[in-house]
């Protein structure tokens, strides 16, 4: 089979019409730069069914948060966060990790970590929507896929002259359970995850974590391990030198990653930020939780419209400089 790309193979999955008005392309991408050269990932290009498609907007890259995948971004009724983005011109792209979804799993899935999609995954995405439309793409991560977005740029594993700007939604790497400082809580944990492959919750999602993700988890927690490389490299410190214009929202009413946290992060970046409290005494209608500010008929009506207005003002700020 002829790869859609000339850069590594890439198969087109699934052309699908999903309604008069919306089409959606959906292509597996087996970059092979990965110490698993069995992992591939899928990635789903939303438009619509019968404009030019070879004229589209800025790329958007949506990336999903943990027990998740792209339906996060659009449901199987057509609404969400892609479909909004879409209608006011722009051209989403919707990335699952391994595993999840339409990606399947790779050999050593139970490996799996961000660190590594951060490493690896996350530049083969890059390169395969730069050579698609020559274009500069938006970032934009749910929960740990935001914190998968700055652990690339941290890492330098993401070519910044290739990034518009990047959005978090509730993301953040400063705050964990007390419980999991106590050394018998953090020893009975990882001998845990030693007996598991997969991590399930239905309570967070339909999708199952490898135990690299929890393994993470607990090393990011430790005092001396917070959110540092497997070689010992502080993300925190490299942070400082990404200066892309990024915007965060975090929730009021989120538990995991209350708001002084994803705010931290944000403020780990050198360049343009703003700042965006979801809560009833800030203007909202309602005091968001971790999911619903990334999926609800409210988020659609208050939320994205703030992500999209950031965006456009950008836009006109740079076409004003030159």
């Amino acid at each position: 089979m002829k790869s859609s790309s000339s850069l590594f193979p890439v198969a087109l999955m699934r052309a699908e019409v999903l309604s008069s008005e919306f089409i959606e392309d959906t292509y597996l991408l087996k970059p092979n730069n990965s110490p698993d050269p069995t992992a591939q990932v899928a990635l789903s290009r939303l438009g619509y069914y019968e404009k030019n498609r070879s004229n589209r907007g800025t790329p958007i890259i949506l990336i999903h948060g943990a027990f998740s995948n792209k339906g996060i971004w659009l449901d199987s009724h057509l609404h969400g966060a892609a479909r909004l983005l879409l209608e006011n011109g722009f051209d989403p792209w919707m990335l699952e990790f391994r595993g999840h979804g339409d990606s399947p799993e790779n050999n050593v899935f139970l490996k799996n970590s961000l660190e590594l999609y951060a490493e690896y995954d996350l530049p083969a995405i890059q390169a395969f929507v730069f050579e698609q439309t020559q274009q500069k793409a938006v970032w934009v991560g749910h929960s740990s896929g935001g914190v998968c977005i700055a652990t690339a740029l941290a890492g330098r594993h993401l070519i910044q002259s290739q990034i518009v700007s990047v959005a978090l939604f509730g993301s953040q790497v400063s705050r964990y359970p007390l419980a999991i400082y106590l050394p018998f809580i953090k020893t009975i944990s990882k001998l845990w995850l030693q007996t598991k492959k997969y991590i399930i919750s239905s309570k967070f999602g339909p999708e199952a974590e490898p135990r690299g993700i929890g393994q993470e988890y607990i090393r990011w927690a430790g005092w001396l391990t917070r959110w540092k490389s497997t070689k010992g490299v502080s993300y925190w410190k490299a942070l400082q030198d990404i200066s892309l214009p990024v915007i965060a929202f975090a929730a009021k009413n989120d538990k995991g990653d209350p708001a002084k946290h994803c705010e931290k992060l944000l403020n780990g970046f050198s360049g343009i930020k703003s700042f965006h409290l979801l809560a009833r005494n800030k203007g909202f209608s309602m005091d968001y939780t971790h999911g619903k500010m990334v999926k609800s008929e409210q988020a659609e009506q208050e939320v994205w419209p703030l992500l999209i207005n950031w965006l456009k003002t950008l836009k006109e700020n740079k076409q004003e400089k030159v």
